[in-house]
């Protein structure tokens, strides 16, 4: 058996080399599971617009419990949102997704099962756009990939299935329930002209979204902003006219 003995530099050397090793896997993470950080070229995730004019969308419902309570508060506020709807439970709620047209809402389309691989892509963006129609007589234009996550193959596959891919440029970070008052601080620090805000109405339980709605649409609106739905945010982008 042979024993190696290591010098001082060169176990100074060993130790630099996993932190920094380290380091990279521990940012490559951080960047693959934010993707609310990453701003994906060829997707709409803001509007370039000097007019203080910001959407709200919600992601993962229909919901039977959350998202009843989320509507009754944009109804009272009179505020029409965008809703990215999960094609599972949008089969289960065909009666949430005929309020969400009645009452001004824009349908979008967030895939079947929540597959943040997308492993069946068109598949579950069919699936998703039927169960929408059959309810509504709409269908999709928007798609939001689960997790936001998506690739240059996903978004040109996305593009020739008629879908404009959305993310967002403002995170409320509601999926991690960190209280009503720093969901409300995630959007109201962070909120610029043309910003497509991150909200969800599914998923899990969401009772801290359906309390911290009421109070960033009042915060927002004191700052002088209007809410939009996405496709009357995109009208006033600059880069498509």
């Amino acid at each position: 058996m042979r024993i190696y003995v290591l010098s001082r530099q060169k176990l100074l050397l060993g130790l630099l080399f996993l932190f920094t090793v380290g380091g990279i896997l521990a940012i490559t993470q951080f960047t693959l599971t934010t993707p609310s950080l990453v701003r994906t070229p060829g997707t709409y995730y803001m509007a370039n617009t000097p007019e203080k004019v910001v959407a709200l969308t919600f992601d993962d419902g229909p919901d039977p419990i959350d998202t009843p309570d989320i509507l009754d508060i944009l109804k009272e506020k009179e505020v029409r949102a965008t809703f990215f709807v999960l094609g599972k439970a949008a089969q289960s709620n065909p009666d949430l997704l005929k309020r969400l047209v009645k009452e001004g809402h824009e349908i979008g389309n967030h895939g079947f099962n929540h597959d943040y691989q997308q492993r069946h892509l068109v598949k579950e963006m069919n699936q998703t756009d039927q169960a929408v129609y059959a309810a509504t007589g709409y269908h999709t234009y928007f798609y939001r990939p689960p997790g936001g996550f998506v690739s240059k193959t996903q978004l040109e596959t996305t593009n020739r299935n008629g879908h404009v891919v959305a993310l967002w440029s403002v995170d409320s970070k509601d999926w991690r329930n960190p209280g009503v008052k720093q969901i409300v601080d995630n959007v109201v620090k962070n909120v610029f002209p043309g910003s497509i805000i991150l909200m969800h109405d599914g998923g899990y339980q969401r009772s801290q979204t359906v309390k911290s709605l009421g109070p960033i649409i009042d915060a927002l609106r004191a700052r002088g902003y209007r809410l939009a739905t996405l496709s009357e945010l995109k009208t006033l982008d600059s880069e498509t006219k």
